[in-house]
């Protein structure tokens, strides 16, 4: 698996230390001494992950994963930091951090950390922010540069991982994807969740997009097979999302090849 990954840390000892060892691993590394251009850096390096010191000091680190976020850039990137405070780590966590590791630490377990979320999200591509416009469903429309969902003009929260999820339905509307192939595609095996733990997450994000969680019209439950995503809703009001959903659902147009092909075309 080649790696470019950007270090941002201000300690010239630590720097050493991974450099070093990423060179011994065959792993490509270049440094940033603290966060402030974070964004125009990779903006011209496009590193595969990015491991970032959490003290520079945080307010800094924090508000330079934010911005990285709001550019559109969603590559990996794994916190390192002093504190093992459970805040510390929620709040990495909710500006869009993938890992976080305390110090003291192996520089082994790093590069295996960095390479399981490199490998969780493999199929996304981490070029550069999506050129699109906003995607629209409903009353509601996806900014995938910004990672924003918007009703009535107002921002709505979503979590990291209901983003993804959501991003996932958007880009295949109107095709079954299966439970195991979800679960595959976000990432999830490799944090040992199952189709349970899946379910949960729909349910959270039917929570937020839904006008009755108890009856879905955007995301459906396909009995036996997994979930269907119907951007204009299934409403009773018309017949075009019954007859998508029912043609899939009794004919099903996609191979189990062709589908696992376009699931992993669908991280874009």
């Amino acid at each position: 698996m080649n790696m470019r990954l950007l270090v941002v840390e201000p300690d010239q000892a630590v720097r050493d230390e991974l450099r070093a060892h990423f060179h011994r691993e065959q792993i490509e590394m270049s440094v940033l001494y603290n966060a402030t251009f974070l964004v125009r850096r990779v903006e011209q390096e496009l590193p595969t992950a990015i491991v970032m010191r959490a003290e520079l000091p945080v307010s800094e680190a924090h508000a330079a994963l934010r911005r990285l976020r709001a550019a559109g850039y969603d590559m990996p990137v794994v916190m390192i930091s002093k504190s093992a405070d459970v805040i510390d780590k929620i709040i990495a966590f909710e500006l869009g951090a993938d890992d976080y590791l305390v110090e003291p630490f192996d520089v082994r377990e790093l590069t295996v950390r960095l390479r399981t979320v490199v490998r969780r999200r493999a199929s996304v591509v981490y070029a550069a922010p999506e050129i699109r416009e906003r995607y629209s469903f409903g009353d509601w429309q996806i900014d995938f540069a910004t990672r924003r969902l918007i009703k009535d003009d107002e921002e709505v929260d979503l979590r990291s991982s209901e983003f993804a999820l959501l991003k996932v339905f958007a880009v295949n509307p109107l095709k079954i994807m299966s439970r195991p192939s979800l679960i595959a595609l976000l990432g999830m095996r490799d944090t040992g969740q199952t189709e349970r733990g899946l379910d949960v997450l729909v349910f959270r994000l039917r929570s937020v997009i839904e006008p009755d969680v108890g009856s879905p019209q955007y995301i459906q439950t396909v009995r036996g097979r997994g979930y269907i995503f119907v951007p204009c809703g299934d409403t009773g009001k018309g017949s075009e999302a019954r007859d998508a959903r029912s043609s899939r659902i009794k004919t099903p147009r996609i191979p189990a090849s062709t589908e696992h092909a376009q699931m992993h075309e669908a991280w874009a």
